[in-house]
């Protein structure tokens, strides 16, 4: 199976969860390396200031930093074991439910991805860290992210 196809079961699967259902979640860009989700909030995402929620900006920021940390190895999913351990965010800017929809943007250099399937290719457990950039529709960036992926060969 190509990259492309597994990339496609990855985003089938990723649809089915119901925090994405929830948030309303989608995928923009999938590539080795990247990944951008959006989210179009609706009155049950925001707080009482008429912004999105800080815990749907968090979990936004952690749904597309997860995606980029297996984005270059979705071929190896089915060996591999991956969880967020930490995440650590900071509000910017105010995330005005009427400035949506807002991108998740996560990207890691080709020299991390190359790295990383070394790693799991030699039964070694890394610890990834992954940057995530919130931005409203005008590009305003309204957070910043980092979360740590631990991606580990799978237990037999």
């Amino acid at each position: 199976m190509d990259s492309a196809t597994m990339g496609d079961l990855v985003m089938a699967g990723f649809k089915k969860l119901g925090f994405i259902q929830f948030t309303g979640i989608d995928a923009v860009d999938f590539a080795v390396g990247r990944n951008v989700v959006s989210m179009a909030p609706k009155p049950e995402h925001l707080n009482h200031n008429g912004d999105i929620h800080a815990a749907l900006l968090f979990g936004m920021a952690e749904t597309a930093a997860m995606g980029a940390s297996i984005s270059g190895i979705v071929d190896l999913m089915g060996d591999t074991f991956i969880v967020a351990r930490d995440g650590k965010i900071e509000y910017l800017a105010r995330a005005k439910g009427e400035a949506g929809p807002f991108l998740a943007t996560s990207e890691l250099s080709p020299e991390i991805v190359a790295q990383t399937r070394a790693d799991i290719a030699a039964g070694v457990e890394i610890e990834l860290v992954v940057p995530v950039t919130i931005t409203d529709t005008t590009g305003k960036a309204v957070a910043s992210a980092a979360f740590t992926a631990v991606i580990r060969p799978r237990r037999k």
